[in-house]
């Protein structure tokens, strides 16, 4: 394989991956060092790409097995990033400061999801992917995607109202 090729393929996937994890981890350190055990991994596992899927379901598919692995081996607890952004003056603060707690609350939402749902969502809603390229990913059917997703969407809602009508009381 040429580095020619691995560097080609860094530079278009990167983001999209680095967003995944980010997504899936809410932590970005975390986010960066599965990024590059990603592509490592896409650097020893591409002479071996049959093209039986886009190269960009290949790449995610990585990434999802990276992200498990990463579950399985972890016995660090990555924080979660709650950062609120700077609010611009010209906009509304006080807005900008509920829309950084929506945030945070839609971060804690996903990571009480398992994994296989997290991904779900992230993947379909954040990065777009198709149900047969989602099913590619998650080793299932279009259908069983979908499946997974309505699924993953409910529960997500459970939780982010739990969370929600939780921070009412306090």
């Amino acid at each position: 394989m040429a580095k020619n090729t691995l560097e080609k393929l860094y530079r278009r996937y990167r983001t999209s991956i680095f967003r995944y994890f980010y997504q899936m981890g809410g932590n970005y350190h975390l986010a960066e060092e599965l990024t590059q055990e990603t592509f490592y991994q896409v650097a020893l596992s591409l002479d071996g790409f049959r093209g039986e899927s886009a190269l960009s379901t290949w790449i995610f598919r990585i990434a999802f097995y990276v992200y498990a692995g990463h579950l399985r081996r972890s016995r660090v607890n990555w924080p979660l990033d709650r950062d609120i952004p700077d609010t611009n003056m010209e906009g509304d603060p006080v807005r900008a400061v509920e829309n950084a707690e929506n945030m945070g609350l839609v971060r804690d939402a996903l990571q009480r999801l398992p994994v296989r749902y997290r991904a779900a969502i992230v993947l379909r809603e954040i990065e777009g992917l198709s149900y047969e390229e989602l099913g590619a990913v998650l080793d299932v059917s279009p259908s069983t995607a979908r499946v997974i997703l309505f699924r993953a969407k409910e529960r997500f809602r459970s939780l982010f109202n739990q969370l929600t009508e939780g921070d009412s009381s306090d």
